[in-house]
Parts: structure tokens; sequence; C-alpha cells
């Protein structure tokens, strides 16, 4: 969105017209402008000369600066942009065979706008259940999302991409694979602290921040900032407490006490302009309450231990030995583990709708599955990079890059690269992670994470530890079991109290309800029994249908820009 005092800025290039605005040039002269505010590698950070004279020569070297990253460039034929390798920083073009008007935009919903084009039925069914995307689907036909490392060209051709080709690369054994993630993760936290010495660290109590801790030199903890963003008293912020207190460290914490003071409108104002700034495909509800805590700290440069996840196979359970796999495989997941936080409500859907979105969501993961590879636990590996990371954590950084630079140590491609060459036996358990902790700082790895032991525990376990580890997962699985047979789900911190404000704001105007293409997936009594005070739904069925809401409706005032 534009903000109050930001003008656009109209460039002509050739046929095509680039239109910005809250940015500065990096070279007035090529019209190189970056999108985002991290501009660095893991070694340091990257000129704007360096950034401008590859745009306009080689784009394809800027897919190794750390994610997110973007940059476009206009010249005399037309527009480039370039995405990270990731595609972690959120952009957005026409399908190259979809008719209308060809578009390069940072906003999905802007590029749908502008078109006209209709809302995806698919990417509506995706949505109802995981509550973000796959692939690179919109949620408008002929809109698509501009795929890891690649570059997109705007000229008079229309619109082109061209995709970077991820080569195969060889294992690499368990030990290896520590000493040089903690080499990595040493000399990236030493220059991020070197060019920014007021950083914050985002610390909680579990592992991924307790590696980037680990990974500072002990000198330079006393003194170093960290946040935690919590109920005082509970578990992460009480380790996380702990560990600045152990340190030095100046620990500021928040939580979330300012939604109740909202008014219906204040909340509903919050969590359309979240879902704006989401592209209406993640978790709005979760967002704004993001946005009302963050409001109390300072913004700036945040160290994030987002990625670690990356490392310790997110998606695996039981016994982790290589395997081939089923679709029952594939529906297994889908149902057991990534339709479970999220989806709508039983009986919101129209029930043809909602039949029909089930099969196809399923499809959708079996594909994704089945396009990473023929073994199991790598697939499952690769859907949570290239799928849950690419749709649902990049574009909650992307939504948040105006407000602060969140710098994600774990997300530069060599530790990607390590992650994703380990054997997954290696990564199971958080092996890898608690070796690689042990590696950074023993000390740090005696102590217990939140409501886990310490990683000691699962870098060198024994039979006795083994145990306890299972009984920890089987705990875990009994609470999605559970979830699932009560169709529960799990809201944010902050999300009954801001969906009720919500639907409080619906109630008072049902014409935002109104919106022609919501009949199409959601009963119309559900609607009026929610209208009616019969219903009180869940922050996720509320999520979706403000997605829906602000998708249909289009731009409302004169914030909205492309």
């Amino acid at each position: 969105m534009l903000g109050p005092h930001e003008e656009v800025t109209t460039r002509v290039s050739g046929p095509a017209k680039l239109s910005s605005w809250g940015l500065g040039a990096l070279n007035p002269s090529t019209q190189t402008l970056a999108l985002s505010r991290v501009m660095r590698t893991e070694r340091g950070e990257v000129s704007p000369a360096e950034i401008a004279e590859d745009m306009r020569h080689n784009p394809a070297r800027l897919t190794r600066l750390l994610p997110p990253f973007a940059a476009v460039r206009g010249d005399e034929q037309g527009v480039t942009m370039v995405a990270d390798s990731m595609g972690f920083r959120q952009l957005y073009h026409s399908a190259p065979d979809a008719a209308g008007a060809p578009v390069l935009s940072t906003s999905a919903l802007f590029a749908g706008w502008i078109r006209g084009a209709e809302l995806d039925h698919t990417a509506v069914a995706v949505q109802s259940l995981l509550g973000w995307q796959l692939g690179q689907r919109t949620v408008f036909r002929g809109v698509e999302k501009l795929a890891p490392g690649a570059i997109a060209r705007l000229d008079a051709d229309g619109v082109r991409v061209s995709a970077t080709e991820r080569a195969g690369e060889a294992g690499i054994p368990l030990e290896e694979a520590v000493s040089a993630a903690a080499e990595m993760l040493r000399g990236s936290l030493e220059a991020l602290l070197d060019d920014h010495p007021e950083a914050v660290l985002q610390l909680t109590g579990g592992q991924d921040s307790r590696l980037l801790l680990s990974a500072i030199p002990v000198a330079r903890r006393r003194g170093l900032r960290a946040m935690t963003l919590g109920v005082p008293g509970s578990g992460d912020v009480t380790v996380a407490r702990q560990l600045a207190e152990r340190y030095g460290m100046r620990h500021d914490v928040r939580g979330l006490a300012a939604l109740d003071g909202l008014s219906a409108v204040d909340g509903w104002d919050l969590v359309r302009a979240a879902a704006m700034r989401l592209d209406g495909m993640s978790d709005p509800i979760a967002l704004a309450a993001l946005t009302v805590a963050e409001g109390s700290f300072d913004q700036g440069v945040r160290i994030s231990g987002l990625g670690g996840e990356i490392a310790r196979g997110f998606y695996y359970t039981g016994g982790v030995r290589e395997r081939t796999f089923t679709r029952k495989d594939s529906h297994q997941l889908a149902a057991w583990r990534m339709f479970v936080n999220e989806a709508v409500e039983p009986g919101l859907l129209d029930p043809e709708f909602s039949a029909w979105a089930r099969a196809t969501a399923d499809d959708e993961v079996a594909s994704a599955l089945s396009a990473a590879g023929d073994e199991w636990f790598r697939a499952t590996d690769e859907l949570y990079l290239r799928h849950r990371m690419q749709r649902w954590a990049g574009v909650t950084d992307t939504a948040v890059g105006a407000q602060r630079m969140v710098i994600n140590p774990m997300l530069c491609q060599q530790f990607l690269s390590i992650a994703s060459r380990l054997s997954p036996k290696d990564k199971a358990h958080s092996l890898f992670l608690a070796r690689l902790q042990m590696a950074l700082d023993p000390e740090l790895g005696r102590i217990p994470l939140e409501g886990r032991a310490a990683p000691i525990a699962t870098a060198y376990p024994n039979p006795w530890r083994s145990a306890a580890g299972a009984l920890a997962t089987g705990r875990r699985l009994t609470r999605k079991v559970g979830q699932r047979i009560r169709h529960g789900n799990r809201p944010p911190a902050g999300g009954f109290q801001l969906a009720e404000k919500v639907v409080g704001h619906w109630r008072a105007h049902p014409e935002l309800l109104s919106a022609t293409e919501l009949t199409t997936f959601i009963r119309p009594d559900w609607i009026g029994d929610m209208l009616g005070g019969r219903i009180a739904p869940r922050p996720s069925s509320v999520a979706f249908l403000t997605n829906l809401i602000v998708a249909s409706l289009g731009p409302c005032n004169e914030t909205t820009a492309p």
C-alpha cells in the first residue's frame, strides 16, 4: 500500500512504465531499484553500485544475496525483475500465455485488479485448507509469483520468465556439514554485527535463535540487544530471559495487551491492511496481531532464526530411512500435518465446493511432492523449503520489510546447500542442528530448550535419551490427532480477540460480505448465521474470509497503489 506521505514516481522504459514509491534509486542513470532493505550476502553488505552493475549486465548474479532480496531495472526497451534464490521476496507477473495487459508487480492484488482477473478456484481451495499457497499460484487467474532465482522481463514482446536451474550436489557427511555450517554462521554473525552493531536478536526459548546466539562470540554478547514477543512468565520468555541475564544482554519483552483497547473498526482496519500487505495469501489475523505488538518495539535491524527448520526435517515422522512414496503418503501428510492448523471450520464452505476443494488441495500437495523427487523424506524437505518457506514465511517477511530489516543468516545459499546435501537420517530428530549447537557453544548446548531437553541430549543420544525423544514426538503426534478429531486448529496469538473485533465490524457493515464472488465458495446461510450472532467463527475462517473480501472488492481508497 502507498503511505500517506509517499508519491508515485513513474518512468517510461520503452513500451512499459515503471512506477514506484518509497524507494530510492540505487543508480538514477540506469533506473535500478532495490525492492528489499536486505542487501548483503553471508559475508557482508553488497554496495548499491555493485547491485546496479549486476542488474545491467548479469542479473542472475544477484541471486547470491541473502533472502529476502529483489531488484528491478528499467531501460530503453523494457523492465527487468530478479528474485532471490528462495523467491522469498514476493514478486508477481502475468502468466506469459495469459490474455490481457502484461504486468510485473510487487503486488499480486494490484496485478489482478489491473487485469480484471477472476479468482483462481484452485488457489481458493488450497488456501481454505492450508492457509497459504503452493508453488507459484496466486489468488488470481493469469497472475503468477516469480519463481525462486528467476528473472522476468517485460518489453514489447510481453512478459518472459527465465528460471535458474539448480544443479544437483553430492551428499555431505554429518561432521563435515557441522564444521562448514559452524564456520559459516560465525563469519556471518560477526560480519552482521560489524555492519549493524545495534541489530536486535529475536530471542526465543527455541533451537534456532539459540544457534545464532551461539555463533556470536561471548565477548560480543554483553550489551547485545535482544527481544522476545510473548506473555511474561511463559516458557519462551522465561528461557530467553535466563539467557539474556547469563550473558548481560539488553532484553526487551513485550506482549499483546494493546489488542484490548482496539475498537471493532480499528480491528477491521488492521486486519484488512494486513491482508493487503500479504496479497491475500496468508493469515492477516496473525500479521495484524504482530503489527500491534511490534508497535511497542524499536524497529531497525533484526537477526532472525528463521531457516533452521529446513535442517531438521520439518515434516518427518517415525523412523527415517530412504524410501519411495505413494499418493497415500501424500494424502496422509496433508491430512495430519498440513490441513490442521489453518483450515476453515466445517460448514463454512459451499458443500459442492468443499468436496472439490479437498480433492483439489490433496492433488496439489501430491503434485508438489512428486515434482520434488521419488524419495519420501527428501521430497518433504523440498515441500517445506520451496513451498511452505517461500509462500508462507516469505510473504510475511515481505509484508514487514518496509518496517524493519529482517536478516535470516540460515537462509543463505551455503546453509541451504548444506541442509539439502545431508541425508535425511542426519537431519531427523534435530541431530544435525544439535551437533551444530555443540560445535558452536557447548555451554549453551547443555541448557534445556523451552519445553524440550538440552541440545546435548539430541546431539549424542543414548537409549534413555532416545526413549525420551520418542515420547516427546509421540506427545506431539497425539496432540495433532486430537486436534484433527476435534476439527480444531491452532489460532495465532491474539487471534480470537482480533477475530471477534472483525466479526463485530462485519455485523455492523454486512455489505462487506456481499462481494459477488463470496457465495461461489461460502454458504449464504452460514454468512447469515455469522452476521446474526448464531456463529462465532474461528480466527482461521475470519482470515480466509478477509482475504476473499479484499481480493474481490479491489482497491477501496486512495491509499492503494501498484
